[in-house]
């Protein structure tokens, strides 16, 4: 069973460059000569980017979207934890009833029956607010 993940996933720094060599998949020796500029710029560009240091504000600003990405993830992953929880409370409910059917005590089911119908009605009951006088 396939499940959505409950926290975000692990960031890695990453830079991606792609590009389009000519030749259909064969470059010759002439296409790949003319592609070392761009090579050069890959390297140029990554040692730019190791001394580059943002300011207060960029700093602020991309933690502002990294917390609003996260409540986001969150609110989507939320119903999917609901689902769960309320699934596992349901398997055990059943455990209980059924350890319960398959004891011999007659005794004891009555008592666990009993139990179970106070629980119900104590959930049904209306909310009411208790106020010392």
């Amino acid at each position: 069973r396939e499940t959505q993940p409950t926290k975000l996933p692990e960031v890695q720094k990453m830079l991606i460059f792609g590009f389009n060599f000519p030749g259909r998949g064969n470059p010759t020796v002439e296409d790949i000569e003319g592609m070392k500029p761009l090579m050069q710029l890959v390297f140029h560009v990554t040692d730019k980017l190791r001394r580059f240091k943002l300011s207060k504000e960029a700093k602020y600003k991309a933690e502002k979207n990294r917390q609003r990405i996260e409540e986001a993830f969150l609110k989507a992953t939320l119903q999917v934890r609901a689902e769960v929880a309320q699934a596992k409370r349901e398997e055990r409910k059943r455990q209980e009833r059924e350890r319960m059917l398959e004891t011999d005590d007659p005794d004891k089911q009555r008592k666990w029956e009993e139990r179970e119908q106070r629980r119900n009605i104590k959930k049904r009951a209306p909310k009411m607010k208790q106020l010392r006088a």
